[in-house]
């Protein structure tokens, strides 16, 4: 399984406390860089496999009362993007609070920091340990590092689909009001990323759009199918290419996408002829999809698209435009 590996850095704050061990209390935080992550699983000073607790990637902290003050205490802490198999361990090191009295003088408490490395996969920070004692020494907070820029969380998936199309009340008068069509997208997500489940994508379509004469229909294409006479069946379609392109906005968790947005489409063919005959239509459309991702690569999904033309002799009212709606069924691959 292939993991993206980030540095994971340990941060100690010590608050007033007495020089003998106490119980404190620690907050371990992580950040969740790859959206494919689905699950977590920690624990706290090894890595018993009967001892994990596992949760959802949307949970990116924990916290451990009643901790020994004078001993350091390790989280360790894996990923995994099927909930079965996970990486390796990230180790975030809580060193003791407190140091024995020397003879003669008092040795300072001390606030650590440092950098464990060992397959990392996410940033960590240990938070505040608490102590309720007299204090004997105070030391300043360690400041908290500027949290760094969300990397990108880009990734493109290629869509095959079918699309029933319907045409409504003012469509083109030369064809059927009812159409098929075949299709492959592509789908560049999250070119512009606003947080871990909100950025902006591009999606472009492209299908093969058969569209059924009128005056053939479907019942006698179907009588024409059923009797082989495959001439007369192809006859009754006008060929064309229909292109879209259209500025989404991707609402995507790790295992649900759902995309919204607007854009434009493009109808051609040599055969194809709208009302005043010309051998094109364009126009504008609004496109919404939802895709379920049983994994990093492969997803289900339907989408839809209202698409209104604009290439008409006239342009108003709206409601007397040409207008069509899609629903397609489709298949996704991501990488």
């Amino acid at each position: 399984m292939r993991v993206k590996f980030i540095a994971l850095l340990t941060v100690l704050v010590v608050v007033p406390a007495m020089v003998f061990a106490a119980p404190v209390v620690v907050t371990w935080e992580w950040m969740l860089e790859d959206p494919m992550v689905t699950t977590f699983r920690y624990q706290v000073d090894g890595e018993d496999e009967a001892n994990w607790t596992v949760v959802d990637s949307f949970v990116t902290s924990y916290t451990e009362q009643g901790l020994d003050g004078d001993v350091p205490h390790s989280l360790y802490l894996q990923q995994s993007y099927d909930g079965i198999n996970f990486s390796g361990s990230a180790i975030s090191v809580a060193e003791p609070m407190f140091v024995a009295e020397t003879a003669g003088e008092e040795e300072p408490i001390v606030a650590e920091e440092e950098v464990a490395v060992e397959e990392p996969v996410f940033v960590a920070e240990v938070a505040e340990p608490v102590v309720e004692a007299a204090p004997v020494a105070v030391v300043a907070p360690v400041e908290k590092p500027a949290k760094a820029k969300a990397e990108s969380r880009y990734y493109t998936t290629i869509t095959l689909g079918g699309t029933f199309n319907y045409q409504l009340a003012h469509s083109i008068a030369k064809y059927d009001e009812y159409n098929g069509k075949i299709g492959l997208g592509v789908n560049l997500n999250n070119l512009v990323t606003f947080n871990k489940a909100l950025g902006l994508g591009v999606d472009i379509d492209v299908a093969y759009s058969p569209y059924m004469d009128v005056n053939t229909g479907w019942k006698q294409a179907s009588g024409d199918l059923l009797h082989f006479k495959l001439g007369d069946f192809f006859g009754a379609f006008d060929h064309a290419l229909d292109a879209s392109v259209a500025v989404m906005l991707n609402m995507h968790s790790s295992k649900v996408a759902f995309d919204l947005g607007v854009g434009g489409f493009f109808i051609w063919g040599p055969e194809f002829t709208n009302d005043a005959g010309d051998s094109m239509v364009f126009g504008a459309l609004a496109k919404a999809a939802l895709a379920y991702r049983f994994n990093k690569s492969l997803s289900l999904g339907v989408s839809g698209k209202v698409g209104l033309a604009l290439s008409a002799d006239n342009y108003w009212p709206i409601a007397d435009l040409p207008m069509f709606v899609d629903g397609t069924l489709f298949v996704g691959f991501s990488f």
